[in-house]
């Protein structure tokens, strides 16, 4: 017989989180962010974190998973819910927040 296991409902697959890293590390790579880790929120669930330091200002976005709507959701320091969707929409949108943020040019070379 099968063993029957219970997600959390903000579980995470590993291509998702592989796909979070690897974005985390170009985000780096670009200077936007000086680290990125996994943590988990009061509630205890699962959650990605990307960190911008600063010497004036700590910024950071948490992303995470709802299961139930099977959406991720990116949430700011500054300005609450950032995106929500799927996890390359959701990718697509934390770019263009990092260089607005940044108050970059769109497609410039590092």
């Amino acid at each position: 017989m099968a063993e029957i296991i219970k997600l959390a409902d903000n579980f995470i697959g590993r291509e998702d989180r592989e796909k979070l890293e690897s974005f985390a590390g170009h985000t780096i790579a670009r200077g936007r962010a000086m680290r990125w880790y996994w943590d988990k929120n009061a509630k205890g669930e699962e959650q990605f974190v990307i960190r911008c330091d600063g010497a004036d200002i700590t910024l950071s976005v948490t992303i995470s998973r709802d299961r139930k709507q099977d959406e991720f959701y990116a949430r700011g320091t500054v300005g609450g819910l950032i995106a929500r969707g799927s996890i390359e929409h959701l990718l697509a949108k934390l770019e263009v927040y990092f260089v607005r943020l940044h108050n970059e040019q769109p497609d410039t070379p590092a």
